[in-house]
């Protein structure tokens, strides 16, 4: 209603005029909940971040540290 759009009427005009916008942040964290929905398969929590790693960041292989007492 009239209320409610004067109360959030300067966010509406900010989310129009500046080129901000948590929609890529968003998706990002859209592709993780999936993928940890498919996630029952990895071993450890390790396995899991490296996946993640993989797929959305740019981290090569020998740059990840792997912890003490896990195997691949």
């Amino acid at each position: 209603t009239i209320t409610t759009f004067k109360k959030v009427q300067t966010g509406i005009k900010n989310a129009l005029d500046l080129p901000y916008s948590n929609g890529p942040l968003e998706c990002l964290n859209n592709h993780i909940k999936v993928l940890k929905r498919n996630a029952y398969g990895f071993r450890n929590f390790y396995n899991f971040k490296l996946r993640i790693t993989l797929c959305f960041g740019t981290v090569l292989l020998n740059q990840i540290e792997k912890p003490r007492g896990i195997s691949l």
